[in-house]
């Protein structure tokens, strides 16, 4: 495993976690690098460390600048933590590289209760939707078979006063003037009304085609597959912090990051830590026992000022 850097700026994710937090944390992926077995020789740290081991010497080391708090008694009992791994290696530099993993006890799939809720909200909004468009195309062939009873009684009135004026024994200008008014009336009323019918058989067409769109959207497996897109299964989520142990045998954090297998066995940073003293100080304090409880409070605090900026 090669020692990972911290440099990218905060980008949002699927998780819904604060975008804010500039300079905590970071949520991308990555493919980590293979482990370099670690010869620790004694004559690479300083005599006053040659007693200690590099993990020995990050565990000894403090968290806080008060010196009240040593990483092993910081890191040793977290409620997050099903079980914890220290580790040691060289990176491709030859610097001696010292790792905490923590296994987070609810680790596997924790995401699978908003999988769950997308797929309930989803599919029911697929099926209200599809219910809507079958209405809405019902209404438009129901107004068409009934063809707009409204104008043609408007027609059938005005064609009766033509007639009633033409049954006049004697007409003169103005039943002839009341004629051609109730004549153009009706050629006005069937203009309108074609171009109703036309709107209608062009709002049929559209109304069939929503219906279609609204089947393919209230497909189980479409809105399965999307659900599993937005939330994917993760395994194995670990949360690590890597120091580099000098020649003087100081221990230097350099690191951290939330991290979790996919389905395809492909490793991913869900979370990577701009400031890891910061958030090393946080995990030591945190009470949270499940990560998405840890990972929003992460984006509080960054919001909130207390990791800093």
């Amino acid at each position: 495993m090669s020692l990972r850097h911290a440099s990218y700026p905060f980008r949002t994710s699927l998780y819904g976690f604060a975008p804010w937090a500039a300079t905590a944390a970071t949520f991308t992926s990555h493919i980590p690098m293979k482990n370099i077995p670690l010869v620790v020789a004694c004559s690479a740290i300083a005599l006053s460390a040659c007693s200690k081991s590099p993990v020995d010497i990050v565990k000894s080391s403090y968290i806080d600048g008060a010196r009240t708090t040593t990483v092993a008694n910081g890191l040793g009992k977290r409620p997050l933590c099903n079980s914890i791994h220290w580790d040691s290696f060289k990176d491709e530099k030859g610097r001696v590289v010292v790792q905490y993993k923590c296994s987070i006890a609810d680790g596997n799939d924790f995401l699978k209760e908003r999988r769950d809720d997308y797929l309930e909200r989803t599919t029911k909004d697929a099926e209200i939707a599809l219910r809507r468009a079958v209405r809405e195309r019902d209404g438009i062939v129901q107004r068409i078979e009934e063809d707009y009873p409204d104008s043609r009684r408007d027609i059938e009135r005005l064609q009766r006063g033509i007639e009633r004026f033409r049954a006049m024994p004697k007409q003169g200008l103005t039943e002839k003037a009341q004629i051609d008014g109730r004549l153009f009336q009706i050629q006005e009323i069937e203009r309108v009304l074609g171009e109703r019918r036309r709107d209608a058989q062009r709002e049929l067409e559209s109304s069939e085609q929503g219906i279609v769109s609204a089947q393919k959207r209230n497909d189980p497996e479409t809105i399965k597959k999307e659900a599993f897109a937005q939330h994917p299964v993760y395994k194995e989520a670990s949360e690590i912090f890597q120091w580099i142990v000098n020649g003087e045998g100081r221990a230097v954090l350099t690191y951290g990051e939330i991290q979790a297998v996919d389905a395809a066995g492909r490793e991913h940073t869900l979370m990577k830590y701009n400031q890891p003293a910061p958030m090393l100080n946080l995990a030591a304090r945190a009470q949270e026992n499940k990560i998405l409880d840890y990972m929003r409070g992460i984006g509080l605090a960054s919001f909130t000022g207390t990791l800093g900026r």
